[in-house]
């Protein structure tokens, strides 16, 4: 072979080498794009899983990054987590925020909430002239006629009082952490002579029907802690006893809830 011929095979083999310096670039930028891609597209769920072992191995508090609000951007990383826009997109974003990020919205005073969910019970079943309600500073009164709670000269509820008392409950479980004391008193009218004998039976009468109401809140769920119990017989009359509009009046239940003064503040 000529040496003219070699030089040119040479310069040919030379000018092509090129092409695989350029395309094993172009392969390891395309090995470089997959791995990143792949990277990117981590599955959220496995991402707050790792973020959650860190969290517990050193005993770190959830973050309150930018993205663990309602608004911002970014990753707040603890046991909530928002990912991206900060939207809440993560399993529980807001679960110890409340209202988002206000912190939730104060509680209603617990009288105005006891005296308010009556009142619209007692106005949808037309009970406004058995059931009176009054509404104080430091105390709620429920006041119910006898003649609705208890059969003539008896301790024992009606049954359809049950109804009644158990609306009453729920009303009060409610509210039972945020009140002081609960009051239950028993009250009856005077129907005959003043005698010892007729005075004995009325305040017998009024505690134990006061017993009755207690005994029927608590099989309802109220807690006893709370509760105490107070029998009048006909001595606190509400209207007078010579008709008997008046003595159907002073024939009741009394359930009183307290809240102290130094507590009025809305919670």
């Amino acid at each position: 072979m000529s040496k003219g011929k070699e030089h040119e095979e040479e310069a040919e083999e030379n000018s092509e080498r090129w092409l695989l310096t350029y395309a094993d670039m172009i392969t390891l930028l395309l090995a470089l794009f997959i791995i990143m891609y792949s990277m990117s597209n981590v599955e959220v769920k496995k991402f707050q899983e790792i973020a959650k072992q860190f969290s517990s191995a050193f005993h770190a508090q959830p973050a309150a990054g930018p993205g663990t609000g309602a608004t911002g951007d970014g990753i707040g990383m603890g046991d909530q987590m928002g990912i991206g826009d900060g939207t809440g997109t993560g399993e529980q974003a807001q679960a110890d925020g409340g209202e988002g990020s206000s912190g939730g919205a104060p509680l209603e005073d617990p009288l105005d909430e006891i005296y308010n969910s009556l009142s619209q019970y007692v106005k949808d079943n037309a009970l406004g002239d058995q059931i009176t309600l009054e509404n104080a500073d430091s105390f709620v009164r429920i006041r119910i006629q006898g003649v609705l709670m208890f059969y003539p000269d008896s301790p024992r509820l009606l049954e359809s009082s049950q109804s009644i008392i158990k609306v009453i409950a729920e009303a009060i479980i409610k509210i039972y952490d945020r009140v002081d004391h609960i009051t239950i008193s028993g009250h009856t009218a005077t129907t005959g002579e003043n005698t010892d004998q007729n005075n004995a039976f009325a305040w017998s009468l009024s505690i134990n029907r006061a017993d009755t109401v207690r005994e029927s809140l608590v099989e309802y769920g109220v807690k006893e802690a709370k509760l105490s119990l107070e029998g009048y017989g006909h001595n606190v009359p509400v209207s007078p006893n010579s008709t008997e509009a008046g003595r159907a009046k002073n024939r009741r239940a009394e359930i009183t809830v307290y809240k102290t003064s130094s507590d009025s503040q809305t919670q």
